[in-house]
């Protein structure tokens, strides 16, 4: 179905589609996610997996932008690793958008909400995206549905189990990760759009940290700085089994 007429005609339930799960975010125009991890021995190829990054910042300053800025991460696959590297400094730390000032056109009047009125998605829905560069007053949100993204067969559980790793799913990560709402311009279709609240993750839990993960105690573990690519590439050689 093409959605192009709709989103220009009325964009508040254009998106308030793409919040609810009713449309894609590819049909919003989204900045794409990149493939989910492959067979181990390709995605070793690929530079991947990629482990969590544990920086954080300074949730009451300028969040840091670009690919490689020091912000917080989930694991990625080579491919996904790949996508961001692409999009330079429009990308950047993992957000969600989350509210509309009252006023403005595209504001979500009690849609995909059950907290609040004018909040879209409530603790769990929104719009999930990056910020990066913007107006030059404010930085940027660019819808990017790696939140919800299908993470394939080779998935969180099945590097934990591969490495000896203890990484989280990516929803588990956002739902773990410390986070703080700031104002940021919403882009859409690379046009500086309206002002909107944006929740956006300026630090993660460590291994051992009791919120790292709900169970047994990690902190014997050690963090999860690993030669990932050697890691994988050994194992394939050793192994026998990747080949």
């Amino acid at each position: 179905m093409d959605y192009s007429e709709l989103k220009s005609a009325n964009p508040r339930l254009f998106w308030d589609g793409v919040c609810r799960g009713g449309i894609s975010y590819s049909n919003a125009g989204a900045l794409q996610t990149g493939g989910a991890a492959q067979f181990p021995l390709i995605e070793g190829i690929l530079g991947g997996p990629i482990p969590p990054n544990g920086s954080s910042f300074n949730s009451t300053s300028t969040p840091p932008i670009g690919p490689g800025g020091s912000y917080p991460r989930p694991w990625r696959s080579g491919s996904q690793q790949t996508q961001n590297a692409s999009y330079g400094s429009t990308i950047g730390p993992y957000a969600r958008l989350v509210k509309i000032p009252e006023g403005y056109d595209l504001y979500f009047p009690n849609t995909c909400s059950s907290e609040k009125p004018n909040q879209c998605g409530g603790s769990g829905g929104g719009i999930y995206g990056r910020l990066g560069i913007g107006d030059g007053q404010y930085l940027g949100f660019r819808a990017q549905d790696w939140y919800n993204q299908n993470e394939g067969t080779y998935n969180t559980a099945y590097w934990n189990n591969e490495l000896s790793t203890q990484w989280l799913t990516w929803k588990s990560w956002w739902n773990s990760a410390s986070k703080t709402t700031i104002t940021a311009i919403w882009v859409i279709d690379n046009i500086t759009s309206v002002l909107a609240e944006v929740e956006v993750a300026y630090d993660t839990p460590n291994p051992g940290d009791d919120k790292y993960y709900p169970g047994p105690n990690l902190s014997s573990f050690d963090d999860y700085a690993l030669p990932l690519l050697s890691v994988v590439i050994g194992v394939a050689v050793i192994g026998g089994a990747w080949i």
